[in-house]
């Protein structure tokens, strides 16, 4: 009996060994994954702050491609590659890594804006436009110009842009018989005048003035005056008629409800829309006004003229660089996801 028990006692204790061991043995491996686990949670969050990281940027520069490499994030690194996959579409890849785990995170986006398609420097609506200039030396350009002033990789666009193909030959012959077909540059050689397609010039308008930042009084400006940069531009509204004659500079989209003069050292980087009844743009004299970005110049009456007017040496250059800037930093365009796989 007493041999019996020292048996049942050794294998006991025997058992009880093995049962130990396997409880630290499950207890370092459910550490283990614990921890695994963790990681791996981790580098997701991680590669989600990279996907964030690249719809905030495309939010501010449409065109923005260059990705990043290995950015620290919360105690890991990300890395994204933005590619494109189509118009206005790109597929955003993000991995995140920490402590050996890594997580990779597809995204498929629509880039978008509130504002229509680009498809001239200067677009002047209206039924009947004349093009009248004072001199030879300007420059109405629908090639894609940079911020820096070196030529962008955009698509050209029409240095001037109206609504049929009658104005198209109108404004033709009119540059033409005035000897400075070669000063409109853009899509389809010199000159570059074509027809634009369906715009409800109105309804972004009223869009613009609703958002407006700065409301400046109708009439004539002589002063010295900035109104807002590329980092942080204005939408200014001016409820009538303006002329800038003063060294002015300003960024952004300025809205004019009526006729619109710009003599001087006016620089103005971003979107120009004037509309009225009755419009009448002119351009240079002075000074030599410069505008990067693009130009909208709209007639609502069709018994009236578009009247644009150049004079002297100034330019309007198409940017689409500038106009994603402007729009991006106004909070204006729009990065739909409608593929995520994480």
């Amino acid at each position: 009996m007493g041999q019996q028990s020292f048996i049942i006692v050794a294998l006991s204790t025997l058992l009880l060994s093995i049962s130990l061991l396997g409880f630290m043995g499950m207890w370092d491996y459910s550490n283990e994954t614990t921890a695994s686990l963790f990681e791996r949670e981790q580098a997701l969050n991680v590669a989600r702050s990279g996907v964030n990281m690249a719809v905030s940027r495309l939010r501010r520069e449409k065109n923005w491609r260059m990705g990043f490499t290995s950015v620290g994030v919360a105690g890991g690194t990300t890395s994204v590659r933005v590619t494109d996959i189509g118009i206005d579409s790109v597929r955003i890849q993000s991995r995140g890594l920490i402590n050996g785990a890594v997580h990779n995170i597809l995204v498929e986006a629509k880039l978008s804006s509130i504002f229509p398609n680009v498809e001239s420097a200067l677009t002047v609506f209206g039924d009947s436009v004349s093009f009248t200039n004072s001199g030879t030396a300007f420059d109405i350009d629908g090639r894609d110009w940079n911020i820096d002033g070196t030529m962008g990789s955009s698509t050209a666009v029409h240095g001037i842009g109206v609504q049929t193909s009658k104005i198209v030959g109108d404004v033709t012959k009119q540059v033409t018989t005035n000897g400075v077909e070669d000063r409109i540059w853009g899509a389809g050689g010199q000159p570059s005048i074509g027809q634009f397609g369906a715009t409800d010039l109105i309804s972004l308008q009223n869009f613009y003035k609703a958002r407006r930042t700065i409301l400046l009084p109708a009439g004539k400006y002589a002063s010295n005056s900035t109104f807002g940069s590329l980092a942080k531009p204005e939408i200014v509204h001016v409820p009538g008629d303006l002329e800038w004659t003063g060294t002015i500079t300003g960024a952004g989209i300025l809205v004019v409800d009526g006729q619109l003069i710009m003599k001087g050292g006016v620089k103005w980087q971003g979107i120009i829309l004037a509309l009225s009844g009755d419009v009448r743009i002119e351009l240079g004299g002075t000074g030599t006004p410069s505008i990067l970005g693009t130009v909208w110049v709209g007639n609502t009456d069709p018994s009236k003229v578009t009247n644009v007017h150049v004079n002297g040496n100034p330019s309007v250059k198409y940017s689409y660089q500038t106009l994603s800037t402007v729009l991006g930093n106004l909070g204006l365009l729009a990065v739909e996801i409608y593929k995520y796989y994480e």
